[in-house]
């Protein structure tokens, strides 16, 4: 929560050498949660579908590829929550991610305590972590949409679609170019959306298009809070026991 406020607060003026440190430390502890619960599938898909001796066990046990995939995933989602929490200025959204960090150790807490008569220890945590990041996730996005339905939006009822974008756009300001050129172009998103949904009137299909842009405008709210629950289950994980390693074919009896 701390790394967050100070991105809030500070990422603006840093240079891009600071910004790509705080991406990578971010993108890491994203990695550390996403690898242990790919471990923990494969292990699953592995035990489920071929034999304990066979050496295609082993050689698909998770290594090299499965690591720069989930690397590459949490690298897209950092970026994504990096450019989202430096350009967060609603009060009230502080405090519900601060909550549902509260939420998520708590849920999870439950969860293992509640699964752990039926699940193999080995497999508990992917489950436990599955199931609360999705209770979770729905519980904040709706939390996140409702608060969108109180928020006064810029009003290009009179407005072209250009003005709209440049409108927008000019308000980003930032130290570092690249993350100048994030920003505008996360402003000319929600520049087009309102837009879209100001400007279509009543008609032959518009209502399917202003559905359509506020569906998009959901689908990156969304992004946004599975990039922060991913996040804060990697830092969780960190605290957590690591998986045992998995036996070569010639440890298995």
């Amino acid at each position: 929560m701390a790394l967050a406020l100070g991105l809030n607060i500070a990422g603006r003026e840093a240079t891009l050498p600071w910004l790509v440190t705080l991406w990578l430390l971010i993108s890491l502890v994203m990695w550390a949660g996403l690898w242990r619960r790919g471990l923990s599938r494969r292990r699953a898909f592995l035990t489920a579908y071929l034999h304990p001796g066979s050496r295609w066990r082993w050689r698909l046990r998770g290594g090299a590829l499965l690591a720069l995939r989930l690397w590459l995933q949490s690298a897209l989602l950092a970026l994504v929550l990096l450019v989202a929490l430096v350009r967060q200025q609603q009060d009230l959204l502080w405090w519900l991610l601060g909550a549902s960090l509260l939420v998520l150790v708590a849920l999870h807490s439950l969860l293992q305590r509640g699964l752990r008569p039926h699940i193999a220890p080995v497999y508990l945590p992917e489950l436990s972590w599955r199931l609360t990041l999705a209770l979770q996730f729905i519980l904040l996005f709706t939390a996140l949409a409702g608060l969108a339905l109180f928020v006064d939006y810029p009003d290009f009822t009179d407005a072209s679609l250009r003005q709209a974008l440049w409108h927008e756009m000019a308000r980003e300001r930032a130290a570092s170019p690249w993350l100048e050129a994030l920003l505008q172009a996360a402003a000319a998103k929600d520049a087009l959306v309102w837009w879209l949904s100001q400007q279509l009137l009543p008609g032959v299909g518009s209502p399917l298009l202003r559905a359509g842009a506020w569906l998009l405008l959901l689908a990156a709210e969304g992004l946004f809070v599975w990039s922060w629950l991913v996040l804060a289950a990697g830092a969780a994980s960190l605290s957590g026991q690591p998986l045992p390693a998995s036996p070569r074919p010639d440890q298995v009896e």
